[in-house]
């Protein structure tokens, strides 16, 4: 059996109105370039901004049956893709599948709390598969490869 190794990744707590958190994690990918994330546990996909065009690739048969939709929303147009190169920490992870989605919404929410662009939603697939652990007082995310 392989020894898994464990990363830990600091995290931000953002809150964005009185009692109103998110959890953010920062990511780089290539060219040294980085990107602010939200944990979000109840998402049960792992999804990446459409507009965010240089940092994936579109891709097809990912994920057959990907239907996105968000609290009290209808359906969103969803595609699938692959993140070449992320990087975690000290972890670089490639050919990362995700859902490809617009988060124009989430990111003009925060712009009227926050100077900050969400590039992705971290999901349970990720956090599950990765036994992932938000430690509140350390304020960091711990996971495994």
């Amino acid at each position: 059996m392989v020894q898994k190794k464990s990363h830990t990744l600091p995290i931000q707590l953002m809150e964005l109105e009185e009692g109103n958190y998110h959890i953010l994690i920062e990511t780089g990918f290539k060219n040294n370039q980085k990107g602010k994330w939200v944990i979000d546990t109840g998402a049960s996909k792992t999804v990446f901004d459409v507009h965010q065009t240089d940092h994936y690739q579109l891709v097809t048969n990912i994920y057959t049956d990907v239907q996105s939709a968000g609290i009290g929303e209808t359906h969103i147009e969803t595609q699938t893709g692959i993140l070449p190169i992320i990087k975690m920490g000290n972890l670089e992870l490639r050919d990362w599948p995700v859902a490809i989605i617009d988060l124009q919404h989430i990111n003009e929410l925060y712009q009227q709390f926050t100077n900050e662009t969400i590039v992705g939603l971290l999901g349970s697939d990720f956090l599950v598969q990765h036994q992932a652990k938000i430690d509140y007082k350390k304020l960091v995310l711990t996971f495994y490869f």
